[in-house]
Parts: structure tokens; sequence; C-alpha cells
């Protein structure tokens, strides 16, 4: 089983319209209405690649009880601690004409500690499903109230049980969670930049794959870097693989990195080593920028596209 840690969940709309204009009214030509956050992400694309998922977290408010009533209707075991504020609501709003998506994303509630004393209650002293759970993932950004150790505190309560951790986060809360080397990380090259605190937008292939390698060093033992229509780079504790995504029409990257975590670690799972699973990794990310606004991959295009990932060790 593959768990999923979303302290800052979302209830994602998205709004079709023809054109954006600014003092008119605007006729919407659709909505959508998915879960969202990235760990929520992650156990959605597990689900539909045919992976068991459990996904823990905090909600709040009727957000929050839509969200909880989406993931059953997916057929996606939650396990989630009730907070006094609402949860938040993401808005998307993609322009027909131009093809661009315009993303107005809230701060979310705060949190208390004691809520997260709760959560950790449901993680580690029920004895539950956890204990199937080889690998648990935190992701997504940590809500107002809770301390910046927060990640780096559950990492260590996780692989201190025997389950690897997986962290993908930005700036202080990645900062701080790799401090406890989980297992694997998967920084976009912005947030690379931020953790190895250097920039490298516009840097070449051998600067991205020093500055993975600078992360493991730190002794995180898997270290993925998407880097969209790039080359990503997968620095493990032998090899170095670079790998090419397939080649598609780009209609959203919204939930990209979160499809590549949950296939690389189904491929695990699944018995695959790295290489395969970073192929993996490839395909469902390219299939989930096909398609609009929070929607995830669909089954046929990642099939289809697993075998257009090309894979190449350094």
């Amino acid at each position: 089983m593959i768990a999923t840690v979303t302290l800052n969940p979302s209830l994602d709309l998205t709004l079709t319209v023809d054109r954006l204009v600014v003092d008119d009214v605007i006729r919407m030509r659709g909505m959508r209405k998915d879960p969202g956050g990235k760990g929520i992400n992650v156990s959605r694309v597990v689900n539909t690649l045919g992976g068991a998922t459990i996904a823990y977290g905090f909600i709040g408010g009727h957000e929050g009880g839509a969200l909880s009533v989406l993931l059953a209707e997916e057929g996606i075991l939650t396990s989630f601690v009730a907070i006094d504020g609402d949860t938040r609501i993401n808005v998307i709003v993609s322009e027909r004409e131009s093809g661009t998506q315009t993303r107005i994303n809230a701060e979310g509630p705060r949190v208390k500690v004691e809520d997260l004393d709760k959560l950790r209650e449901r993680l580690w002293k029920m004895g539950g499903v956890y204990c199937a759970a080889r690998f648990m993932v935190f992701a997504g950004s940590i809500p107002p109230g809770l301390p910046r150790t927060t990640y780096r505190d559950l990492i260590e309560d996780a692989q201190e049980r025997g389950i690897k951790a997986v962290l993908d986060a930005d700036g202080d809360a990645l900062k701080q969670g790799v401090k406890a080397k989980p297992f694997m990380v998967k920084p976009n090259t912005y947030e690379l930049e931020r953790l190895v605190g250097r920039e490298l937008k516009g840097a070449g292939e051998n600067e991205v794959i020093q500055a993975a390698k600078e992360v493991h060093e730190l002794g995180v033992e898997v270290v993925a870097v998407t880097r969209g229509k790039g080359r990503a780079v997968l620095v493990t504790n032998n090899k170095i693989y670079m790998g090419t995504p397939p080649t598609i029409r780009l209609v959203n990257s919204v939930g990209s990195g979160d499809s590549f975590i949950a296939a690389f670690l189904l491929a695990l799972l699944h018995g695959e080593g790295f290489e395969e699973a970073f192929r993996w990794g490839l395909a469902a990310g390219a299939a989930t920028a096909m398609t609009p606004g929070t929607e995830l991959l669909r089954v046929e295009d990642f099939n289809r596209l697993l075998h257009e990932a090309v894979v190449e060790e350094v």
C-alpha cells in the first residue's frame, strides 16, 4: 500500500471560459470539481492505476465534507482529522481562446498542534492500515499554525516504523524535511534551486545533476528532479539516469509531479527497478499534462506513453 499525508488539502474548482475580460460579465462554459492537494493527487493516481492507497490529512467545514465524498466516489480509503476551519478552495480559470490557465490558491485554514497530535494517533497508535504501507508520501504545504519541522518529525516517525518516506514540498518545509533523510524527494527545478541555494533556471544538465547529487549526499536515497519538457534527472545510491518524457500536446501541467511520484512508487511495489520506475513516472506525468484543469491521467494515455518515455544511464 502507498499511504499519503496531505496537511493542507483543497477542493479544486476548474472554471472554463472563452476569455477572461476585466470589468465585464463572463459566461462560464463549464465547471469541474476535484479533490485537491499534492498527496491527495498521489492517492488518486495510485488508485487509477490499480494500486492500493489510503489518504490521511485534515478536513473541515462543508468543503471538507465535499472533498471526502468525492474521494469516496473514486473508491479511495481515507482517514481525515476534522478541524475547526474550512478546507480551502482553489480556483483554476481555464481560457479556451488562449489555452492558458489562471490558478488562484487559498492559504488554507489554521491547524492546531492538538490537531496534529490527533493525526499522529491516526498514523501510529491505531495500529491499522498504516502497517501495510510500504511507502508514505508527505506532500504539499504546511498549513498555518503548525511548526516548520512538521514534515521532518513525521518522516522520522514513519521511518522508525520501517515505512519508506517520500517528500514533495518546497521552501523551508523541504529544507527541514530533508534533515530526516527521507527515502525519496521529488523537487522540480525551482524547488531544487531553493533547496541548494543557487539558481538553476537555464542551467545545463550537468549542473542539475550536481545539485541532485548534493541532496543525495544529505542522506536521501532517491532524488528525482522533474524539469517540464526538459530531461528529468534521477540520482540513486549507485546510478544516475536521465529521462526524456514523451512528446505530448501540453494542456495543463497541474498534478504532473504528483502523478510521477504515484507511478514511480507503484512500479517499485510491482518489483520493478529504479530505471523502469523512472519510465513509469515520466509516462504518468506526461499523461496528466494532457488533461485539462485538475483532471489527472487516463489509464489508456499512461499505457501508450509508457513505451515512449526514454531513460538512459549517465
